[in-house]
């Protein structure tokens, strides 16, 4: 599960985003009675008029399980999971309410909080974000939910593995002995492999890029053999010529 968080001003449009939303559906709240985002927004202000010199007066915070997970978690679960992380943060006396999300598959929780207590207090929000990953990932070991680290760590294993075939891909091109970038491209494109050239804004080309099986990567991120000079030597082709053939029938993208 991710967890992000930031402060914000505009309080009732954010509330009325994740309570219009067509996938939306309110899972709790605190301290609030309103409907609307302007109701919600005015029981706000009724604190945050205690403590003007504070000006992003509304914490928006997002909790995101994986698409796997969110597919298991009810909305009991996802209520239970919004009311620990107040907990945790020291938010439970604070005005809060959560909504879900059930979007492309991709279930997440809005949280909105207000920074004022009803002392007219301001809620710390140093290292709001980091600190709001660091107890979504504890909720989550605990709950045996994926945590951030470990989506991170397949994303990296995939692209590890994705890379490798494509490095498979571009040996077996080369064993073709291509003349020019021009067939090389076509016969990458039959091995399934989709190669780009990239110019800048001056018309120079900048470097190669290549997708498979919708990864896409920097061919020099592949490996430092594939970098656009070093195929240029490996084809006997002079970098000069490239734009042209590039221009003939291969989609460029200027930066």
């Amino acid at each position: 599960m991710i967890g992000k968080a930031k402060s914000i001003k505009h309080t009732s449009i954010s509330v009325d985003y994740a309570r219009l939303k067509e996938s939306g559906e309110e899972l709790d709240r605190r301290h609030l009675a309103g409907e609307t985002g302007e109701e919600i927004a005015q029981e706000f202000r009724m604190c945050q008029g205690l403590n003007a010199r504070c000006e992003n007066n509304t914490l928006h915070i997002i909790l995101s399980p994986t698409i796997e997970d969110g597919q298991k978690l009810s909305n009991n679960d996802l209520r239970e999971i919004y009311r620990e992380y107040l907990k945790r943060m020291n938010l439970e006396d604070n005005q809060s309410i959560a909504f879900v999300h059930r979007d492309k598959a991709h279930t997440h929780i809005h949280i909105y909080a207000n920074r004022i207590n009803f002392e007219g207090v301001a809620y710390n929000d140093s290292f709001i974000s980091n600190r709001t990953a660091k107890v979504a990932e504890e909720i989550a070991l605990e709950r045996g939910l994926k945590t951030a680290r470990e989506v991170q760590m397949q994303k990296l294993i995939s692209n590890k593995d994705i890379k490798e075939e494509i490095k498979h891909r571009h040996k077996a091109t080369m064993e073709t002995k291509p003349r020019n970038l021009n067939e090389y491209i076509e016969t990458m494109r039959a091995n399934k492999v989709s190669v780009e050239v990239v110019q800048s804004k001056t018309g120079k080309v900048s470097g190669l890029r290549m997708e498979f099986q919708g990864y896409i990567f920097k061919a020099s991120e592949i490996d430092r053999k594939l970098s656009f000079e070093n195929l240029m030597k490996e084809i006997n082709q002079p970098i000069k010529i490239v734009s042209k053939i590039a221009q003939k029938g291969h989609k460029i993208e200027r930066q």
